[in-house]
């Protein structure tokens, strides 16, 4: 078998049919990181002319001779045949040294555990895979609960159904009143293009604190998804405050017409405690509706349309991903994200995916989480968990990783303290 540098059309025919394909496997992805100091190599392993594994590998130079190596999401091999897999690598580390690396950093996109949404182990079939891995040499760096790896360890996925309505039957009840409260209080979703990229990472950064994530400048998303459109989806959640504003009123006269008959069967009847409960019950009602007109007069003033939160979306392999979002703190009770979630689950199911995966939370699920939050909402899709391996360093140079451990050390310290 001989690893060769590939075509990018022959690669991408490969990959694309491969379980562990991810956006970070692409060559669109090489490219794009390209713009940020990496170089990218597209490698794959033949058998005479059979292709039997690819991988992406991005190459960083350190200062003090240091090139680091990255295949992210690792190979696009078949990780349980131990044996094809020893030869991929070998041939990988080949070719790794051949361009002065003194380190080849992995993350498979490969299941290690499965569990539902309460954390409960439904499987853990990956276990072989990870000791295929130690076994070739590679170094663990640990089963991280939180986001301490370069791509997420904790994955939240929902399993599809065949139609939108059988999939909406598998949500919470809380979860499906709320997208329908949010699509009662006027908010739509409409998709846009990289031309609106501006505002949409203007959208971004409105969360991006709250939720630890970092937001890149806009030239950086419009590039991604100028190569990546093929693959990504760009929604903007909005208030359609007339609408809201009518659906208000609209509720409004029904309650009003409703107390109006019932204070009027109230003259004929003996009032009892019930009764009078029931009819305070119609005034706080009305009157709370009257402050919420109110509110939505004021909104309708202003703008016809208030955009109040973003998703940018991957559509990869069997999976529709949400791959990041913003939300605005000051509109959170229209609820935007029950509104683009709810979409990318719609478009998900018309391009018959498999999962639709809400991508990185937490390992740790309890309440006391402080990203208990990024979880809370997912929850009620009826997700289940997904583990992947985790990150894995091979070391080629024992001295210069050592060298590159400091380094970084050093390096995250200056960093926290700037803050």
């Amino acid at each position: 078998m001989e690893l060769k540098v590939i075509d990018e059309l022959e690669y991408k025919k490969f990959a694309l049919e491969s379980p562990y394909i991810s956006i970070y496997q692409l060559p669109e992805w090489g490219k794009l990181k390209s713009t940020t100091g990496w170089k990218n190599h597209l490698v794959g392993l033949y058998d005479k002319d059979n292709l039997k594994g690819v991988t992406l590998i991005l190459e960083k130079r350190e200062p003090m001779g240091l090139n680091l190596f990255y295949a992210p999401r690792g190979y696009l091999v078949d990780v349980f045949d131990y044996e094809l897999l020893k030869m991929f690598h070998k041939e990988v580390i080949k070719y790794v040294k051949s361009n002065k690396g003194f380190l080849l950093k992995v993350d498979p996109n490969v299941i290690y555990a499965l569990y539902d949404k309460d954390g409960n182990l439904l499987s853990n079939d990956g276990k072989k895979v990870f000791d295929n891995f130690i076994k070739l040499g590679f170094k663990h760096l640990g089963f991280t609960k939180n986001f301490e790896t370069l791509q997420p360890r904790y994955l939240c996925r929902i399993r599809l159904e065949n139609s939108y309505e059988e999939t909406l039957k598998t949500f919470s009840k809380n979860t499906r009143k709320n997208i329908e409260k949010t699509i009662g209080m006027g908010v739509k979703v409409r998709v846009v293009d990289s031309n609106d990229m501006n505002h949409f990472t203007e959208l971004l950064k409105l969360s991006a604190d709250k939720n630890h994530f970092i937001i890149r400048p806009s030239s950086y998303y419009k590039k991604m998804d100028d190569l990546m459109s093929d693959y990504i989806r760009l929604y903007i959640a909005y208030i359609d405050t007339e609408e809201y504003y009518n659906n208000l009123k609209r509720d409004y006269d029904k309650i009003k017409e409703e107390l109006t008959e019932f204070e009027c069967e109230m003259q004929k009847i003996n009032n009892g405690e019930k009764v009078k409960k029931h009819h305070q019950d119609l005034v706080i009602k009305l009157e709370k509706i009257e402050e919420r007109l109110k509110y939505a007069k004021s909104l309708n003033s202003d703008d016809k349309y208030i955009d109040i939160g973003c998703l940018m979306s991957v559509f990869i392999g069997n999976e529709g991903i949400t791959f990041m979002s913003g939300t605005s703190l000051e509109y959170r009770e229209f609820g935007p994200k029950y509104a683009f979630y709810n979409e990318h689950i719609k478009d998900a199911i018309k391009m018959h995916k498999e999962y639709v995966n809400f991508y990185g939370i937490s390992g740790d699920l309890s309440k006391d989480s402080p990203y208990y939050n990024i979880y809370e909402i997912k929850k009620g899709f009826n997700p289940e968990i997904v583990e992947l391996l985790g990150e894995f360093d091979y070391v080629i140079s024992k001295p210069k990783y050592m060298l590159y451990k400091v380094a970084l050390k050093a390096y995250k310290i200056i960093k926290k303290l700037r803050k």
